[in-house]
């Protein structure tokens, strides 16, 4: 294996198992030995690829942050309406945070207990993110799609559904009755119903012209 190659899977692999430690255990909880241990790995290796325990969490922060951009930007960028755009950024978040089922609890610590990381690192792409998505609900309320409602608070509301359930763990699987909120059949559930609840709240076609309110700031 190349050395180049080899240095990349390293890297990708500090970061996976940091990043179940992060979402498990919060930044002052998670041990770099401990990360060092799970990979396979010295302690010291560990300050090639990252000088500090908070440039490794940065290092997290950022790669998590351009999956959601990703995925945001494939939706909104779709040839579709914006009713139809909306429901693939729905489900798109939705399947992102199924797919790598620590996000929602890194998301959460980061909210609850923000860690001590690169301010200048993170911020634009949460700013480049959230812009995104409040410009695409703004379009579609001036294009009569979308109900006239703040894009911020819609934006919270979206984050929320979505966020918290797969944060949920066990609370939330005891309340759905199922085993596992990262089954498949449990997946495609919450995809479905979140999608309906969502698309109720925001699309004018679900509630028409008397929902909507007086005008309010953005």
């Amino acid at each position: 294996m190349e050395p180049e190659r080899r240095s990349a899977e390293t890297r990708d692999k500090i970061l996976a198992v940091a990043e179940r430690e992060f979402a498990a255990r919060g930044f002052d909880g998670a041990h770099l030995q401990c990360i060092a241990s799970q990979v396979g790995v010295q302690k010291t290796a560990l300050y090639y690829y990252f000088t500090s325990k908070s440039a490794l969490y940065g290092a997290v922060l950022v790669r998590m942050l351009e999956a959601f951009d990703t995925r945001v930007r494939e939706a909104l960028e779709a040839a579709d309406t914006p009713a139809g755009r909306m429901a693939r950024l729905l489900d798109g978040i939705n399947d992102l945070v199924a797919e790598r089922p620590y996000y929602a609890k890194v998301l959460i610590r980061l909210f609850v207990d923000p860690p001590p990381v690169d301010a200048a690192q993170v911020i634009p792409l949460v700013e480049r993110l959230v812009g995104r998505i409040l410009r695409f609900y703004r379009e579609g309320v001036d294009a009569g799609a979308f109900v006239d409602q703040s894009a911020r608070h819609t934006f919270q509301s979206v984050v929320g559904a979505i966020v918290f359930h797969y944060a949920s763990g066990r609370f939330g699987a005891a309340v759905l009755g199922v085993e596992d909120l990262f089954g498949a059949r449990t997946v495609a559930w919450r995809r479905e119903e979140a999608r309906r609840l969502l698309l109720r709240a925001t699309l004018r076609a679900h509630l028409g012209p008397a929902a909507d309110g007086a005008e309010r700031p953005e």
